[in-house]
């Protein structure tokens, strides 16, 4: 019977290799336990504290026992079969150092990114913050430097050259813009004196008496020779822009007119001005002035939207209750009466349309849009005479309605 080994404190060591042993058949103990103890390390079997270290027992450093452990470890697993994979160990080993390199990769990109990030953030508030500073402080050193380098006096001559050059210029101007004046103000004198002259002919020959004996109306033909006076053209180049700038202002103020206060009379004036010969050369700016007042009337309206005519109040009539109830000579009525509101004239030319065969109706729209104050009135007298009895003419224009009513009628 093989007994185990007993440390030197006299403890009985439980060992699982001599249990085996003593558990074989005594027919296969020999040639076992001597394959076993050619193989087994006795020193393996034995507690670790059994000695105070391997020094003690064999007298060798570490390393050495660390060596031969290794040996033995190789040696028993040759002799047991199993066999080391080198290509493994070189696989794993080449894993590791790969994974190691991307380690290595990934950290350098992440440092460059930061880095980068880092310097963009320097250099934006260097651009931001540092630099303008730094522009102002080398401008204000420069101008400093160059006042240190001039003397106070030479910089005192230097601003008054300046001073009289500005002054002498300035003079110049003043001059040239009185001779300019003066030359305006003999031009102005010697007008109104032509202009006194003309006056003082017409008057004494508006004194004489006519053909007939009796004296001449001095009054209303001398306003209309003085209207004539405005409106000749002056041979001085300077009095006919101003006269021309005269009527381009007058021709503005029928529009603003028209438009404000919805004067017929005033849109009449600008029909009469675009084809006035004598203001050929305001033809363009009379054309314009009446677009823009046409296009005012064909998009506004001063007359709310809902408006009706109030019948209960205009005719004391129970039968007569609203607009539908209206016979055309009661509308007509209103229509042309000149003490009815605007609103009221404006509704009547409206109500008057759906009677395209009424000649009496039409000729009422006609006299209205023709004699009617009011361009309100006017514009829907237009749209009813459009509609119902096919008048083609430019918007808001009384005298082309009056030739195209004679086409229709053959002068009646």
């Amino acid at each position: 019977m093989v007994t185990p080994p007993t440390p030197a404190d006299g403890t009985q060591q439980v060992n699982p290799l001599f249990d085996a042993i003593e558990s074989m058949p005594k027919g296969e103990l020999a040639p076992a336990s001597r394959f076993l103890f050619e193989n087994v390390d006795p020193l393996s079997q034995l507690p670790a504290h059994t000695f105070a270290s391997e020094r003690d027992l064999f007298g060798l450093p570490p390393e050495s026992l660390r060596r031969r452990s290794e040996t033995d470890e190789t040696l028993k697993a040759s002799q047991l079969g199993i066999q080391r994979s080198a290509q493994a160990n070189q696989t794993s080993n080449q894993r590791r150092s790969l994974a190691a390199a991307k380690f290595f990769v990934l950290n350098l990109v992440i440092m460059a990114l930061a880095f980068g990030g880092f310097a963009t953030m320097l250099y934006s508030f260097y651009q931001q913050n540092l630099l303008p500073q730094i522009s102002q402080a080398v401008r204000a050193a420069t101008v400093r430097h160059e006042l240190d380098d001039a003397s106070p006096l030479d910089t005192t001559r230097a601003q008054l050259a300046s001073t009289q050059a500005a002054l002498t210029k300035a003079n110049d101007s003043i001059l040239r813009l009185q001779r300019q004046y003066d030359a305006l103000a003999l031009k102005q004198q010697s007008t109104e004196a032509s202009f006194a002259k003309m006056v003082e002919q017409l008057k004494q020959a508006l004194a004489a008496k006519d053909s007939d004996g009796k004296p001449a109306d001095a009054t209303g033909q001398l306003s209309a020779a003085l209207q004539v006076a405005s409106v000749v053209p002056l041979t001085s180049p300077v009095n006919q822009e101003l006269w021309l700038l005269k009527e381009r202002n007058r021709l503005t103020f029928y529009a603003d007119e028209a438009i404000a206060l919805g004067h017929s009379e005033a849109m009449d004036n600008l029909w009469r001005s675009l084809d006035d010969p004598e203001l050929a050369k305001l033809h363009d700016g009379a054309k314009a002035e009446i677009i823009r007042v046409q296009n005012y009337y064909s998009q506004l309206s001063r007359l709310p939207p809902d408006y009706r005519l109030p019948v209960t109040e205009l005719f004391n009539d129970p039968n007569l209750r609203n607009e539908a109830d209206l016979q055309p000579a009661q509308v007509t009525k209103l229509l042309l009466d000149p003490k009815q509101p605007t609103e009221i004239r404006a509704r009547a030319a409206y109500v008057l349309g759906g009677h395209p065969k009424d000649t009496a109706v039409a000729r009422a729209l006609v006299q209205c849009f023709t004699t009617d104050p009011s361009l309100d009135v006017m514009k829907e007298a237009q749209r009813t005479l459009s509609e119902d009895h096919g008048m083609t003419i430019p918007p808001l224009h009384a005298r082309a309605a009056t030739a195209w009513w004679k086409d229709k009628t053959g002068g009646k």
